[in-house]
């Protein structure tokens, strides 16, 4: 999957971003860990979920999406994944990035194309904007 951009890297204070301040930089340990992998599971296996929390993803979390991606260093479609995560239930990405081998190859593969489609639209959304910011 290609998830380069030709979009000019956006960059933006840690504390605006959205994904920050729902937890998705936290560290979880014992019980509460367990909840979180139950919930990013849980996530996954469906995919209606999933596509709903992605698209959540780019619709609500601009600045955090302007921040990462447009970085052609980062992997996007781990971090729609992990930030579906996140914003369906506080999951922080370490732990999703956990339970992802626990996933079926099946529901791996869904999951990464769903997440391919929800940045494919992100990329058409955002070109005015990069012409926008690029006029200065």
């Amino acid at each position: 999957m290609n998830t380069k951009t030709d979009l000019n890297r956006i960059y933006h204070h840690y504390e605006m971003w959205e994904d920050w301040k729902f937890g998705f930089y936290n560290n979880a340990s014992g019980g509460e860990k367990e909840k979180y992998k139950q919930l990013a599971l849980n996530m996954f296996n469906s995919k209606d979920l999933t596509r709903d929390n992605m698209t959540r993803v780019i619709n609500e979390w601009v600045c955090s999406c302007e921040h990462n991606l447009t970085n052609n260093g980062l992997n996007k479609i781990a971090y729609i994944g992990q930030a579906a995560c996140c914003i369906y239930g506080g999951v922080p990405s370490t732990i999703t990035m956990e339970c992802w081998s626990l996933l079926s190859k099946d529901v791996q593969d869904r999951s990464n194309l769903i997440a391919q489609e929800v940045l494919n639209e992100w990329i058409t959304n955002n070109k005015n904007i990069q012409l926008c910011l690029n006029i200065y």
